[in-house]
């Protein structure tokens, strides 16, 4: 049974499950809800990244606020995970299970959506980053960046539903298919991987921005392609995303495993 998660004291999280709860949720006591085969739980907390994790559960979704120096007017899907230090909470140089066709998937039906309603914020990937570190699957679907947007009624409806269609209606599973990639290069939004997904229907787990390919070592290169709820066994490289060094540095680590690297 797959989780959602949210803390009715974090504006953007309240708004995403208010819109769920009225798509056919029943209360299964004090803070929790179910439809079918998925809980939705109300843990409170003052942060959203102090969320628990500590569920036997297939997987987890974080309805969380996204933040940005730049308040882009966003909806974003993301895998936490550090590929340093852990500013932000969970285990540095750790990265979760990344369940590459549930993220495209979400993302692509917020794009759907977000085109429907006319709304017209940017809807992308995001890189790992943050925490929690954790055993299973776990995402974070995001309205960004400032109060404005985490408190917008239609935000908070087109991620609703397109988690309520996604999760809840066709439960996702893991299918194996479409084939998943390890994503390297580019910047925080990952704009080379969320068109590839988007135009030509390609499938991400962890990737890396041009900010900490620097740091990846056999450590980190070796999570990003084995913690996979699906067989990840190749590289899709943002040619214009890396820098020289950096390029041979993921060539270097790749001939290692004998993984191919497709450069767009």
């Amino acid at each position: 049974m797959p989780i959602l998660l949210f803390s009715s004291k974090v504006p953007a999280s309240a708004n995403i499950a208010s819109e769920l709860l009225k798509l056919g949720f029943e209360s299964a006591g004090e803070n929790e809800w179910v439809f079918e085969k998925t809980k939705l739980m109300n843990t409170k907390v003052q942060k959203i990244l102090e969320v628990p994790t500590d569920f036997q559960t297939d997987y987890l979704i974080i309805l969380s606020p996204h933040r940005s120096e730049a308040n882009l007017c966003s909806l974003t899907v993301h895998i936490p995970g550090n590929w340093d230090s852990a500013e932000f909470g969970g285990a540095p140089r750790t990265l979760n299970i990344s369940f590459p066709s549930l993220q495209k998937a979400l993302m692509e039906k917020m794009h759907e959506k977000n085109k429907k309603y006319g709304l017209g914020f940017n809807v992308n990937y995001e890189v790992d980053h943050h925490g929690p570190t954790i055993g299973k699957s776990i995402l974070f679907v995001e309205i960004g960046s400032t109060e404005t947007e985490w408190k917008n009624p239609l935000a908070g409806k087109i991620i609703a539903e397109s988690v309520f269609e996604t999760v809840c209606l066709a439960p996702h599973e893991n299918s194996g298919s479409p084939e998943a990639f390890f994503g390297v290069g580019g910047g925080h939004y990952a704009p080379k991987f969320t068109t590839l997904s988007l135009e030509k229907g390609f499938a991400f787990g962890h990737m890396l921005p041009k900010y900490r390919a620097d740091s990846i070592g056999s450590d980190t290169f070796a999570q990003a392609m084995e913690k996979n709820l699906e067989k990840v066994e190749k590289i899709i490289q943002d040619k214009k995303g890396l820098s020289g060094a950096q390029k041979e540095k993921i060539r270097l680590l790749a001939r290692e495993r004998g993984t191919e690297i497709l450069e767009f």
